[in-house]
């Protein structure tokens, strides 16, 4: 390895420690009270390393938004999860029970759907994010079609729309710590969405 070469892995190394902390500081405390002196340290990089690569505040986050995004569009949760081979109606209930089981993703919905309001360019990316979504649950549930018991005769727009909601709307529900007695057990939440997708199966009356 040439000294070229190791500057440039040191480089994308800390570029991914920054990238790191910036999303996890950026769940926490949203976008305004987030602090670049702080993301720095808690990469272990001087604040030198973060304007070396990023102008601003606002480009740093925009950066961090599309750095979780990667990790949460469907194609690599479901990679994740090890259900890609799945058939559809499975992969859709699984997705479902992991939802409402909860992890970050409620938190990074929560923080980037708030942020987005005063900031354009977190704005941007969380467009990005919302059409590249649609698009790989679009192409899931196309792939659906013919599958036994998953033959929809609505749109595909339709279904993904469905499914961002259901997503989208259920986490900034269970972000607010819901009483326990308001929320369904992992298995009748489960058994909801296999019935729904289920319902898909026959196509809309004329």
């Amino acid at each position: 390895m040439t000294g070229d070469d190791t500057r440039r892995r040191d480089s994308d190394e800390t570029t991914t420690r920054l990238l790191d902390a910036a999303a996890e500081v950026f769940v926490e405390r949203g976008y305004d009270r987030s602090v670049i002196a702080d993301i720095a340290r808690r990469a272990g990089v001087t604040t030198g390393a973060v304007f070396s690569r990023w102008a601003n505040k606002s480009e740093l986050m925009a950066a961090a938004a599309d750095h979780i995004f990667d990790q949460i569009l469907p194609d690599q949760r479901i990679k994740q999860l090890g259900i890609d081979e799945w058939p559809v109606i499975d992969i859709f209930s699984a997705w479902a029970a992991n939802i409402l089981s909860g992890d970050d993703t409620q938190d990074v919905m929560v923080q980037v759907f708030a942020s987005a309001r005063n900031n354009d360019a977190v704005q941007e990316r969380l467009r990005w994010f919302l059409d590249e979504q649609a698009h790989q649950i679009g192409r899931i549930v196309d792939r659906g079609r013919g599958e036994a018991g998953f033959d929809p005769g609505y749109s595909t727009a339709a279904v993904a729309l469905l499914i961002q909601a259901v997503g989208v709307g259920t986490h900034l529900l269970l972000s607010a710590s819901r009483d326990d007695q308001h929320l369904p057990t992992d298995s009748d939440w489960e058994a909801l969405i296999r019935s729904l997708f289920h319902s898909l199966a026959t196509p809309p009356t004329q």
